[in-house]
């Protein structure tokens, strides 16, 4: 398994499947400041740069 974890603590993990030839991205984020909305918009306009710089590398 490759962990990469980034300043904020944002997490990408990626490892080959167990039964497919294929890899899994795992993908997550988090917020601490601001409300409950700003923080799950933050997290998720996070995990969402990310995913966005997955795809590119694993197409």
């Amino acid at each position: 398994m490759l962990r990469l974890v980034f300043d904020g603590g944002a997490r990408v993990m990626v490892r080959p499947s167990g039964t497919e030839p294929k890899l899994k991205v795992y993908i997550d984020a988090a917020a601490t400041e601001g409300s409950m909305r700003e923080r799950r918009a933050a997290a998720s306009e996070a995990v969402a740069r990310l995913e966005a710089g997955m795809r590119e590398l694993v197409a």
